[in-house]
């Protein structure tokens, strides 16, 4: 291919056709792209599909400087939003390493809260999600660099037979082989379709708890993006996941090693117990004495009592699992009221995952060893706080104090994210005030995940807001006004000032 059709080709898989042809783009940024023609990936990278590789590289080479302008020049000349949203996930999968999985890997994990803010805030502000989200892969790029600089390379050997792909995994994961698994999830990315795959990871999600959560959050939110561009980009993607998960082996991180957790219990109790309980165990109605006496074991630390106490209300048949996740999910806020903070984030993060790969898993024994496994890292996460500097607060979600907030909606909206940058406990009492009395959730999600996307500062930002309004859908109503009262720990106020290089960026748009 002479290099005129090559630029063409190339211009035209980057959505810069007519910019390119007419000569009106900007000189550094016609640099960028013939660097990127210049410059294709060696044998010792993993190549992505015809349509994004040019994009991808073209992100991965330019300067972090420009790479917002990079972004806006491309989305006018006709590069749609998921187009470039692809590129930017799939840059972090080429250039990030998953091992630890998280840190500098938040570039990936956030890159699926970036999407979904996007489609729920106003329409002015629908660009700065993703020019967000490529400014966090710019800085984790560079920080990759300075470590090692990792690339995702191709598989290496031989990959199982499509019939044996399954045994292949299980036993690389148990045996935290990462070249046999990496030659496993390979061949089922490209055997099996995505709901039986899927289906069959949930549980490696789960298992390990280390690095806060982080293996659950990776492997949900890598799904949640692959349904959005694509299955097709899956192989790459899960490649990289495996990874992930299989860091640490027997290493001790935030207090336990992979032995000393509640993993292999709750395999076994699925395997006893799993098949006595009734048929419609799975039903989602609440039941407040099954949830607050579940929370109260899990305040107690005894994590193992409150899985044992839960499976006894199950077998009963009176209780189904929707009051069991209401009493982890209020057990996650309530850990986030007790230390505000990066675990206390993780405490609504992780089970977030945990709870997603619940509703999307088919087979009965998946779904209840994601539900023990919500409530053993619950206490787990407990067991590890209470022992960090500080320790633990007295506060409990089910006693939020009753406070007076204004009578007009938007004048108690107003209160609220104007005290909660300054005294968070008492902006969560105006919050469950404000739902007690029957306010507008949807005005309350509106309006925080909009200050989030223009005033956020770290992707914890995007990672939490998104988590915790999911979550607000999921529990029992009448526990709706103390989830909401938690979520104000990790907001952003009114009075924060904006992110200004995004909002110049998105008024060029």
């Amino acid at each position: 291919m002479d290099s005129s059709l090559r630029r063409r080709t190339f211009l035209s898989a980057c959505g810069l056709t007519a910019l390119g042809q007419s000569g009106f783009l900007p000189g550094w940024a016609r640099a960028v792209v013939e660097a990127a023609e210049e410059n294709p990936p060696t044998v010792e990278t993993v190549i992505f599909s015809d349509d994004l590789e040019p994009l991808v590289r073209a992100i991965e080479q330019v300067p972090a400087e420009r790479a917002l302008e990079l972004a806006v020049s491309r989305l006018k000349e006709g590069t749609t939003s998921r187009q470039l949203l692809a590129a930017i996930f799939l840059a972090g999968i080429r250039n990030v390493n998953p091992q630890p999985p998280g840190f500098k890997l938040h570039c990936v994990f956030a890159v699926q809260a970036a999407h979904q803010l996007s489609l729920d805030v106003a329409p002015g502000d629908r660009l700065l999600p993703l020019l967000w989200a490529l400014r966090e892969f710019k800085n984790s790029q560079a920080e990759d660099a300075r470590q090692g600089d990792f690339s995702l390379g191709p598989v290496r050997g031989e990959l199982p037979s499509p019939e044996r792909a399954w045994q292949e995994l299980d036993e690389a994961m148990r045996a935290w082989d990462e070249p046999r698994a990496d030659r496993a999830i390979a061949a089922l990315a490209r055997s099996r379709g995505a709901h039986e795959v899927m289906e069959g990871l949930w549980q490696y999600g789960a298992r390990d708890y280390r690095n806060i959560g982080h293996k659950a959050i990776y492997l949900a939110n890598a799904y949640r993006t692959l349904q959005v561009i694509g299955w097709r980009h899956a192989e790459p993607v899960l490649r990289s996941v495996i990874l992930g998960l299989l860091d640490f082996k027997d290493k001790e991180v935030n207090g336990y090693t992979f032995a000393s957790q509640e993993y292999q219990a709750n395999v076994a109790r699925v395997q006893e117990i799993g098949p006595q309980l009734p048929p419609d165990w799975t039903r989602a109605e609440g039941q407040r004495p099954a949830t607050l006496e579940v929370l109260e074991i899990l305040r107690s630390g005894e994590y193992s009592r409150a899985i044992g106490r839960s499976l006894e209300l199950l077998q009963g048949g009176r209780v189904g699992a929707g009051a069991i996740w209401d009493a982890a999910h209020l057990a996650a806020g309530e850990l986030m009221m007790r230390q505000p903070g990066i675990y206390g984030i993780h405490t609504v993060t992780s089970l977030n995952a945990l709870r997603y790969a619940y509703d999307m898993a088919a087979g009965r024994q998946n779904r209840l060893l994601l539900l023990l496994q919500g409530l053993a890292w619950m206490g787990q996460f407990g067991t590890f706080m209470g022992r960090a500097q500080g320790g633990l607060g007295p506060q409990q979600i089910t006693a939020v104090p009753a406070v007076d907030i204004p009578a007009a909606s938007t004048e108690a909206l107003r209160s609220i994210f104007e005290t909660l940058a300054k005294d968070p406990s008492q902006a969560a009492a105006q919050a469950h005030a404000f739902a007690s009395r029957g306010g507008d959730l949807n005005a309350f999600a509106t309006l925080a995940k909009g200050l989030v996307v223009r005033k956020q500062s770290d992707a914890h930002h995007y990672k939490y807001s998104t988590a915790v309004f999911e979550d607000l859908a999921l529990v029992s109503p009448e526990w709706r006004p103390h989830l909401l009262a938690t979520s104000v720990y990790y907001l952003r106020g009114l009075s924060v000032p904006d992110d200004q290089p995004l909002q110049a960026l998105r008024d060029l748009g």
